[in-house]
């Protein structure tokens, strides 16, 4: 997006599926499977008039059909919604054709011999699709409104605007002649051909494309765009597009970097880079990043200004490189079915990862390894662990969550740490090379690992990749001065839990420091519990995985004493963020002291991005200090949103006051300004209301600030803030790309009212869910009545969700179920009663301060 021959292997695989919470799908649904492939397209021809005043589509789609076997007549093409539907073989061969409205089914009245091709031309026109084409044009709220239309097919979509078989292991080549106004840009996947003028003021541009491509990487853009041209990169033509409200500056500002890491990529991979052109356009409220062929597609909340560059700049390169890894992983290597996403999601993120050690350094590779863990981590502990392997999903889409992106990512870092760089790489340009324009399973990626480094792998991905769960390490060490000794206790929480997670077999590092020398030994963790004895002097630091090499989370705590060493003085920045999360998190006056005093010295901005959440998630008394403090010297635009939505964790008085001054002086960074206003939401009653109105009333460039602010005036729970966001949320409320923030934010604000006013909430989300023009704005809607838990809104969502794509379903059906179940009310009893023991809290480790410092800390 997004087998194993050893008895071992099968067995867990099995119990993999029970070991996956229900929690990921809604019900018990079938395993997906590759289709068959007896009559397939290997070429589709799209002659296409696009009509955006009308926002229609009128098509003419030539398939050519070749049978791969004999006695076989029949092909069935997903197209959902078609209108004027005519079906010919242009090589006058004789067929009918039956269309349900999602499926069109084409019989010939012969049989096809093996290897034989014929052609079929379907004629169709769409009117407004709910998805997968999307237009936008001035409205009267919207008077400056972009003018454009543009496909993002991803993952099942593409069936919503051209007759295909919408699966990625069909793969025709491509060939467009598209039809629209003559002032437009018109792009698409492949190379550029030729262009006609018409006399009604159209013309039409002819592209062309011989790499096989899947119908979710179709792609084609029209509209009024701005152009920042590149030159080449060896003989490969490079641009960028956006709406006119931008400039070329914007462009260059974002994506100048492109260059550079096409160099790296095309080295790293050893395989000229595989595509005709590398464009790319960014649209308005488009959505994500999407890796098309030749064409990616990218929101233009990405583009940036001088402002937003400060804080953005890295997550810019992070989603290039991801999009641009596509182009081998699955783009030129396609995985055969949605059961192996993992092959193309896994390996973009982890490519992002090696991109950041390439040209960042190791420091940058290690916190962006830690990021992803904790991202997994975070999805699995509070949603559901399933196997990042899996046919058993509600639907495609379903599939791509933080299993798939950071979870898959950060198990491929782990094993290249498991054979090593030199066969790992070595294997990768293998794979690439081998199977280019060729699907995949995951098996074909292990084989290959396999020949190159003579292990065998299978135990590996059944474990990493074919079983739900990761393991949950609680670690102790002690000293025996006596005999020499350091004895650690490692023990596997998961195994012990209801989650049906195994026991993991793992090789895992040791290290600790002793006069200033480090020592490391290999140990097996192989059971649930494990004690582990080395000869050495008392350490001054004790790491588990002080290299990082595997996947767990940790629970360890050495000693108060070492970790305030390992705090400044740990090589790697992991070992420092560890460090800190556990001083923090004892809650004690002399550690969390220690936090802040190192703060000014800590040269990672990542490390103080990481302390500021440990401060925020303690919320002692200790940690409020050090928070305010904070706020007020911090300025690295890396680090200062972190801190500010550490502060939002926090109600308190010093707390408002340190982020309202800051606030007032004014903060020349977008997220961070977002993530200030929300920090003085969080203060509820004592919110300052009317900053926080005005800040919402601001549009800026990209609409950050000012989604913050709305998410800010319902964190309030103040009834004041409910007639502003009613106001913003409607059409011409305010700016596009911040209005559909207001509209969750209207759920999530009413939720906390009187039943008048959630009713008049509730009113309102139904009207936009049902009648809005914005599909985005329909989908926030959704969103706000979850938040808002109201039953009598059922009805319109079920309506609604007879109207969206399939794929989006799911979605949706969680969101109804949340509210049919009751949990809304049931997450606002307990974020009461979180806020009253926080307090009670604090209030006791007031009481125990001056105990504490009479009687000193642990060692």
């Amino acid at each position: 997006m997004p087998a194993s021959g050893n008895s071992k292997g099968d067995h867990m695989r099995a119990s993999a599926q029970t070991a996956c919470r229900d929690d990921f799908t809604l019900s018990d649904p079938e395993a997906h499977y590759p289709p068959d492939l007896h009559l397939e397209p290997v070429h589709t021809d799209l002659d296409l008039k696009v009509d955006i005043r009308g926002e229609s589509l009128e098509g003419t789609v030539i398939h050519t059909i070749r049978a791969r076997g004999t006695g076989f007549r029949s092909v069935t093409f997903h197209a959902v919604d078609f209108e004027s539907i005519t079906v010919a073989d242009p090589g006058g061969n004789v067929l009918t054709h039956r269309y349900d409205g999602s499926e069109l089914r084409v019989t010939w009245e012969e049989e096809f011999a093996t290897d034989e091709e014929r052609r079929v031309a379907i004629s169709y026109m769409i009117v407004k699709p709910v998805t997968g084409l999307f237009f936008s044009r001035p409205s009267d709220a919207y008077p400056d409104r972009a003018r454009y239309a543009a496909t993002d097919s991803e993952s099942e979509r593409a069936r919503h605007w051209f007759p295909c078989i919408d699966h990625p292991t069909i793969r025709p080549t491509l060939e467009f002649h598209i039809r629209a106004e003559k002032d437009l840009t018109i792009l698409a996947n492949g190379a550029r051909g030729g262009e006609d003028l018409h006399g009604d003021g159209t013309k039409t541009v002819h592209w062309k494309l011989d790499h096989p491509c899947p119908a979710y990487l179709t792609c084609f853009a029209v509209g009024e765009f701005v152009t920042a041209e590149d030159g080449e990169f060896a003989g490969m033509p490079l641009a960028t597009f956006a709406t006119k409200e931008f400039t070329p500056e914007h462009l260059r500002r974002t994506f100048g970097r492109t260059r550079e890491m096409l160099e790296w990529m095309t080295k790293k991979l050893d395989r000229p880079f595989p595509t005709p052109k590398y464009f790319q356009f960014a649209l308005p409220t488009f959505g994500g990043a999407m890796e098309n062929i030749s064409l990616v597609s990218w929101d233009d909340i990405f583009l940036l200004d001088e402002t937003l560059a400060k804080e953005w700049a890295w997550l810019i390169d992070q989603i290039n490189v991801h999009e641009m890894a596509h182009s081998y992983f699955g783009d030129s290597v396609v995985i055969r079915d949605f059961a192996h996403v993992w092959l193309k999601e896994s390996w973009a993120t982890y490519m992002e990862t090696c991109w950041l050690e390439h040209h960042r350094g190791e420091d940058e590779m290690l916190y962006d390894l830690y990021s992803n863990a904790q991202a997994y981590f975070e999805e699995a502990d509070e949603k559901y662990h399933r196997p990042i392997v899996t046919r058993k999903f509600d639907s495609s889409w379903t599939m791509y969550d933080r299993h798939l992106y950071p979870g898959g990512g950060i198990r491929l870092h782990m094993l290249r740490k498991t054979i090593g760089d030199e066969a790992f790489w070595s294997g990768v340009r293998d794979y690439v090379k081998k199977y280019e324009r060729k699907v995949v399973e995951t098996s074909d990626f292990r084989r290959v690992l396999e020949e190159h480094s003579g292990k065998s792998l299978v135990q590996f991905f059944d474990q990493w990749f074919h079983t739900a769960g990761y393991p949950e390490l609680k670690a102790t060490f002690s000293h025996d001065s006596e005999k020499g000794e350091g004895i650690f206790e490692i023990e596997q929480k998961q195994a012990e839990g209801k989650k049906g997670i195994p026991v993991f077999d793992m090789p895992l590092e040791i290290g600790w420091v002793s006069r200033g020398m480090s020592h490391t030994r290999v140990v097996r963790l192989d059971r649930a519990r494990k004690s582990f004895r080395f000869a050495m002097e008392e350490p001054e630091q004790v790491r588990i995985d002080p290299d990082s090499k595997m996947v767990f989370k940790l629970e360890f705590n050495p000693g108060d004493g070492m970790l305030r060493k390992q705090l400044t003085d740990a090589p790697d920045v992991v070992g420092r963020i560890l460090a800190g999360r556990e001083l923090a998190s004892t809650s004690k006056t002399r550690n969390i002291e220690a936090i802040g005093k190192a703060w000014s010295e800590e040269p990672f901005w990542g490390v103080r991005v990481r302390w500021a959440k440990a401060l925020g998630k303690s919320a002692t008394s200790a940690s409020i200090d050090a928070l305010v403090e904070i706020v007020k010297t911090e300025q690295d635009p890396m680090v200062l949103s972190s801190v500010f939505r550490a502060c939002g964790e926090i109600r308190d008085g010093k707390i408002r006051g340190a982020v309202e001054a800051r606030v007032k002086a004014g903060i020349d960074l977008y997220i961070a300004e977002g993530e200030a206003l929300k920090a003085l939401g969080a203060q509820r009653e004592d919110a300052p209301l009317d900053l926080i109105k005005e800040a919402a009333e601001r549009g800026k460039f990209s609409g950050l600030t000012q989604s913050g602010a709305f998410h800010a005036l319902a964190a309030t729970r103040k009834r004041e803030a409910l007639g502003p966001l009613l106001d913003a949320a409607r059409e011409g409320g305010s700016p596009i790309r911040a209005r559909a923030a207001a509209t969750v934010a209207i759920g999530k604000l009413a939720r906390f009212q009187e039943k008048k006013d959630r009713e008049n909430a509730c009113e309102k989300l139904e009207e936009l869910l049902l009648r809005d023009s914005s599909g985005r704005v329909n989908a926030a809607a959704a969103r706000g009545l979850g938040a808002l838990g109201e039953r009598s809104a059922l009805g319109s969502l079920e309506t609604y969700r007879r109207r969206i794509a399939a794929q989006d379903r799911p979605g949706l059906d969680r969101i109804m179920k949340e509210i049919r179940e009751g949990d809304a009310p049931k997450v606002k009893g307990l974020e009461k009663e979180l806020e009253e023991m926080r307090g009670k809290f604090r209030k006791l480790e007031e009481r125990l301060f001056s105990l504490e410092t009479r009687s000193g800390d642990s060692k």
